[in-house]
């Protein structure tokens, strides 16, 4: 359905549901304004008023709290899906995501535990890892570029903040990676021109991507600090 087929049922919805109500208030005002209703030979008529009233008054309430529920939830869902994807960045050999051909990201809801939000995080693909990581950095304040999915050579993301530059990789993987995980990190910042280089993953590095890591000036970015800096 379209957007203007939506807001179109929408306002009809919004406007059966006034009516109800107004027409509601309208029997109540019937039954108090003539007095025959109230007495015993209009009693059947004037119960029908009061309470056929009293019940498209109630339905028309829900009937308005039902449609503002509604629509608070597409506009929410509407802005979510407008959210921006960071650019491309744009060497000879580029290739322009069209938005209709994304991946769809894997919810993580603003209100589930960090257990559950890595569970559904294990269930990405690597590019979807990255366009998630792309927003969370978005949403920190970087402005951000997506490199090319083939030959990124392992930099999936460029990110500025504050005049500095960085080359990031992003690892989605179900072990604890190691140097030569870096090292690929580290060698394909040299292709882009960056500041600094981040290798950043959804586990956890070991002592010698550690110890790599401080060598070369590389940023880490473990399950722990992406969860405390990232997606709190």
């Amino acid at each position: 359905m379209s957007k203007k087929e939506k807001n179109k049922k929408k306002y009809v919805s919004a406007f059966f549901s006034l009516l109800m109500f107004v027409a509601g208030i309208a029997l109540d005002i019937v039954y108090a304004a003539v007095p025959f209703l109230q007495t015993t030979e209009g009693a059947m008529w004037g119960n029908v008023c009061l309470y056929s009233g009293i019940g498209l008054i109630c339905a028309g309430i829900l009937a308005m709290i039902i449609c503002i529920t509604v629509s608070g939830r597409s506009d929410r869902r509407r802005r979510f899906d407008a959210e921006p994807i960071p650019e491309q960045i744009s060497p000879s050999n580029a290739t322009y995501i069209p938005a209709q051909d994304r991946p769809s990201l894997v919810t993580v809801g603003a209100y589930q535990s960090l257990e559950d939000k890595f569970a559904e995080i294990a269930k990405m693909d690597r590019t979807q890892f990255v366009i998630y990581v792309a927003r969370l950095f978005s949403h920190k304040g970087y402005q951000v570029k997506l490199t090319p999915v083939i030959d990124n050579h392992d930099v999936d993301l460029i990110v500025e903040k504050l005049g500095a530059v960085t080359a990031v990789g992003c690892m989605i993987a179900d072990r604890i990676l190691t140097k030569e995980d870096v090292a690929r990190v580290y060698e394909g910042k040299n292709y882009y021109s960056v500041n600094g280089c981040m290798a950043l993953t959804n586990m956890y590095f070991d002592r010698s991507a550690v110890d790599f890591a401080k060598a070369q000036r590389i940023s880490l970015v473990d399950r722990n600090i992406l969860a405390n800096e990232f997606m709190d």
